[in-house]
């Protein structure tokens, strides 16, 4: 499937909110849409977005399926929102994946952004559509994100090449083929047909909270699905706050990385930035990309 990006972002552009993973709390609302008014852009609030922001106690529950679908595809249709950004992370994206209109999505193309939960969305509308989505920081992070302007000058296409600066290069090389990952956990969910850029494409990963064993189990399990041996190229980001509960596992993150991908003959970067942690580049899901793990660079091809 060739892949299409939206159009770009403009100054003075509409930008929708809405959130399909956890809520979002008021006050987190208000400071985000201070900050991207302030960045030049309108913003547009959908009132799914509002519907637990002030529940007490706080609970990460944002509204049923429906109240999600209904948001995204009001914000989808809305000819004056030219990019949807996701409000915050947590949970339950994937309830959404079988019900959402990709036609529409499709007949409507914008710019779709949001990480973590949010990969299983991103790989799914890029899948169904053609479309490519962008992996970034969600509308919560976008007020803590050190990389914003520059993120928001990528998706105004005025940026062509994104640094992977602090990257260690497990292996050499170039590389190129379609981008497509995010969160670790997350890619559990995702079906052959949802992952079908792995074919030569470059798989990026990031992962949070996790055990040790349970990253050893993921990455295992994707060489078992036969997706690592397909790849032209690997870049992992960062693993935030790893676990490593009772016993030790005996293994640190480089051992397993290096376990898993010794039979691998393609470039290979490690700690790239983006991730949980304080750096998140936007990355385009669906793009085709170089990628050179000798300067550490990713140029749109």
């Amino acid at each position: 499937m060739d892949y299409i990006a939206p159009p770009p972002l403009h100054l003075g552009d509409t930008i929708g909110i809405m959130a399909p993973s956890s809520r979002i709390a008021r006050d987190d609302i208000e400071a985000s849409k201070t900050f991207l008014e302030s960045k030049g852009y309108k913003v547009l609030v959908h009132p799914q977005t509002y519907l637990h922001a002030d529940a007490e106690p706080a609970t990460q529950y944002a509204g049923s399926v429906n109240d999600k679908l209904s948001a995204l595809h009001d914000l989808a249709r809305d000819a004056a929102v030219k990019a949807v950004i996701f409000a915050t992370g947590g949970q339950r994206a994937m309830t959404l994946l079988d019900a959402i209109d990709y036609s529409l999505l499709a007949t409507f193309p914008k710019i779709y952004m949001g990480f973590s939960d949010h990969t299983v969305l991103l790989n799914a509308i890029a899948a169904n559509t053609g479309l490519v989505t962008y992996h970034g920081p969600t509308f919560k992070r976008t007020t803590k994100n050190p990389q914003i302007d520059f993120n928001l000058r990528f998706l105004e296409g005025r940026e062509k090449s994104i640094p992977l600066h602090g990257a260690t290069s497990f292996k050499h090389g170039n590389a190129k083929g379609k981008l497509f990952g995010g969160n670790l956990a997350s890619l559990r969910s995702l079906t052959n047909t949802e992952l079908s850029m792995a074919d030569g494409g470059i798989l990026f990963l990031e992962e949070i909270g996790e055990e040790l064993s349970t990253i050893d189990r993921d990455l295992c399990a994707l060489k078992r699905r036969g997706l690592l041996h397909r790849l032209s190229g690997l870049i992992f980001g960062q693993f935030t706050d790893m676990k490593d509960t009772g016993t030790p596992f005996g293994m640190g993150l480089s051992d397993i990385i290096a376990e898993h991908t010794a039979e691998l003959d393609i470039p290979i970067l490690a700690n790239a930035p983006f991730g949980h942690d304080t750096d998140l580049y936007a990355l385009p899901i669906g793009a085709t990309v170089t990628l050179d793990a000798n300067a550490r660079v990713l140029t749109l091809a």
